[in-house]
């Protein structure tokens, strides 16, 4: 670009020398015009002319005037043709026009310009020819070309030097996210790259979709070392039981009945670590990124479906399950989860509600929500164990509560379930003894799509 600015800005210069000295060529001839005669026969009287001396002067300093006839024959030529080493060709212009062209003339370069003549009625009858030289002017070219070139060089060099630094420069971000990428493993998922909210552009987005990026990992590595850490600590304890009860009955010969009875005692236990890997691999289902596309099912039909379910283990313990459905509302979700939600509420409305109770259970359409209302009478909860009811395996200290079976994973899985398809889940209680509400909402479909 520096060299086609440079090529522009030279032939802009030269087209201008020239054309400043076809004014002076100009002036020339406009000297001579008066001293020519065109009346009678073209012919040109000198005498008594400023500039006689210019037309004896040699290449430095001369002007070399020539008269042709409307015919193109030679008139007039100045006496410094004599003395020039070599003879001036031209071309005499086809047009009645002004012409003015270079060329190089004993050495030295030359411009010529073709003045056209015309008599007092102005008809054309013949041409001056005045020619004179370049070379003070071209010295200057050539001078300035050379300057131009220095100078092009210099700005490239430059150019190299500061797009080097400057891209070293905007580079150095991708350096430091790059190094920053590298010394992230495993064991340090909490490292993040840093980001500079000063200079807000592309690097600053791919910094802080890598921190995303890395948000997830690390979530998804916590998940999986809960996971892990939670299952372990859970069947600790149903394992170390039936190890002592398996190593007591080896001791020593034991009785049908003992063996049964030890057996019996296994089989709950085994049955309880089932139900407790149960729950949680379906967290971890819930919880893990790999989900397929949920649907549009109706929640209406799946909540009368599993209250339906439940009215059988309700009445055999008095326990009246009151329900308010409103038809035809869908969420977009996974049934089996939707399903797995109201069924945990619901099977632990019924197993902490004391005989002769009650349970209701509504759903309703509010403010573009699918709303699910389920109350009980049974045994309620105070506010600290409200601020742990969603942690995993936690359990209240209630003989109540200790007197069921269960792993504490109900509710923390159904919280997961909900806020996996941007729904809220609370809990209300006046106390203990005073029952207790839990209300789940769901964005209904046909709302989110609208």
């Amino acid at each position: 670009m520096l060299s086609l600015f440079g090529y522009i800005l030279y032939e802009t210069f030269h087209q201008s020398i020239h054309h400043n000295y076809d004014r002076h060529l100009r002036f020339e001839a406009e000297q001579l015009l008066p001293h020519i005669n065109t009346e009678d026969s073209l012919s040109i009287d000198l005498t008594g002319y400023s500039r006689n001396a210019a037309l004896e002067s040699g290449v430095e300093y001369g002007t070399y005037v020539r008269l042709y006839s409307q015919e193109d024959s030679l008139i007039y030529k100045s006496p410094n043709f004599s003395d020039a080493k070599q003879p001036l060709d031209t071309e005499i212009p086809d047009t009645h026009e002004e012409y003015s062209f270079s060329s190089q003339w004993q050495d030295f370069p030359a411009r010529t310009l073709f003045y056209p003549i015309n008599n007092s009625e102005g008809e054309f009858c013949g041409w001056l020819e005045v020619t004179g030289f370049e070379w003070t002017l071209h010295e200057e070219l050539s001078r300035f070309r050379q300057y131009l070139l220095v100078l092009i060089a210099i700005s490239v060099a430059f150019s190299i030097l500061g797009g080097y630094w400057l891209s070293r420069r905007a580079l150095k971000p991708v350096a430091d996210i790059n190094e920053a990428a590298k010394s992230i493993t495993a064991t340090d998922l909490d490292k993040r790259i840093p980001v500079n909210y000063q200079v807000k552009d592309e690097l600053t987005d791919l910094a802080e979709t890598f921190n995303m990026m890395l948000n997830r990992l690390q979530k998804g590595f916590e998940r999986e070392k809960r996971f892990t850490s939670d299952a372990a600590h859970e069947l600790m304890t149903p394992l170390s039981s039936m190890r002592s009860d398996a190593e007591i009955m080896l001791r020593k010969p034991r009785s049908k009945e003992e063996y049964q009875e030890t057996i019996e005692r296994m089989l709950t236990e085994v049955r309880k670590m089932s139900e407790m890997v149960h729950l949680l691999l379906q967290l971890s289902r819930v919880e893990s990124v790999h989900r397929s596309k949920p649907d549009i099912v109706s929640v209406s039909r799946i909540t009368e479906a599993v209250a339906d379910q439940h009215r059988e283990t309700a009445q055999t313990k008095n326990i009246s399950i009151q329900t308010k459905i409103d038809p035809d509302l869908n969420v977009r979700a996974h049934g089996a989860y939707i399903e797995e939600v109201i069924n945990n509420l619901l099977e632990n409305a019924v197993k902490y509600t004391p005989k002769g109770g009650e349970v209701n259970l509504q759903l309703q359409r509010s403010s573009g929500k699918a709303v699910i209302h389920l109350s009980d009478t049974g045994i309620g909860f105070d506010e600290k164990t409200k601020k742990h009811l969603f942690e995993r395996f936690y359990r209240a200290n209630e003989s109540e509560v200790q007197d069921q079976s269960g792993s504490g994973l109900g509710l923390p899985l159904v919280k997961a379930i909900v806020e996996l398809y941007g729904g809220k889940i609370r809990a209300y209680s006046e106390g203990e003894g005073k029952g207790s509400t839990f209300v789940v909402e769901f964005p209904l479909a046909e709302d989110k799509q609208a």
